[in-house]
């Protein structure tokens, strides 16, 4: 492979673009790495600059947008992520080490936290546990099972399994049903060393509430329908089932 690790996500946020590259840079340290953004505006002329730096314009949902930047990837291994946030110094570095170690199946949960002004705070691990979520009780979800919302994996393991499913618009619950195929799959879960990513969120915020209503009118009630019942076959999904996601997602951007 090209890179030690593939930072992939959706974005639309360029003003703070050049922020999260700097942040990727301090974070991933001696290792090589390329950034991959996906969305619909046009990046600033000093990162589309960088050798490392990939752009593809599309007016998707999150999820679409999340898996075409894995398609472009070039690196061993991948990490998603969030334009309103930033890494934190040497992150990346301590995940890409720890993964040497690691089977080829296994995943690191990249830890984060987010709140308004990046106020959040770390998470305990037991919030990395599905079953600490009432949301997540359903009887498709075992009881010890971990969620993810950034994790650390091999990009083909990603691949191979069909990354995410894109019927889910935003990158959340389809991250925890990521995660629920790799452990079926034969998968173990670590945890990064330290905080890797720190994130700004309210749901108030304009630009916030697309995602938000993806969750309520959407997202959730998928996962319910999926989860309501055990999943044992539920391992690898279509990789290009991106193609079926509208290219327009209506709820930030209209019916085009």
């Amino acid at each position: 492979m090209k890179y030690d690790i593939s930072i992939c996500m959706p974005a639309f946020r360029t003003h703070l673009w050049e922020r999260l590259y700097d942040s990727a840079k301090e974070a991933v340290g001696p290792y090589k790495w390329e950034m991959i953004l996906v969305g619909p505006n046009e990046p600033p002329a000093a990162l589309s600059a960088k050798s490392n730096f990939k752009f593809y314009k599309d007016y998707g949902s999150p999820s679409r947008c999340a898996q075409i930047s894995t398609m472009l990837a070039e690196g061993e291994l991948m990490i998603h992520g969030s334009d309103d946030g930033y890494f934190l110094k040497d992150s990346l570095r301590e995940c890409i080490t720890m993964h040497k170690d690691l089977e080829y199946k296994d995943l690191i949960i990249a830890r984060l936290t987010e709140g308004k002004d990046h106020s959040g705070g770390r998470f305990d691990d037991s919030y990395w546990k599905a079953w600490t979520h009432p949301d997540l009780r359903l009887p498709g979800v075992d009881e010890d099972a971990f969620i993810v919302l950034l994790s650390v994996q091999k990009l083909e393991y990603f691949r191979e399994l069909g990354g995410l499913d894109c019927r889910f618009e935003h990158i959340n619950m389809n991250l925890h049903d990521f995660a629920f195929r790799a452990q079926r799959n034969g998968s173990q879960i670590h945890y990064s060393p330290n905080l890797v990513m720190n994130c700004d969120w309210s749901y108030l915020w304009a630009d916030h509430q697309p995602v938000q209503q993806a969750y309520e009118k959407n997202d959730k009630f998928l996962f319910q329908q999926i989860y309501s019942q055990k999943q044992p076959d539920r391992v690898k999904i279509d990789y290009f089932n991106w193609t079926k996601s509208p290219i327009i997602w209506e709820r930030r951007f209209g019916n085009g």
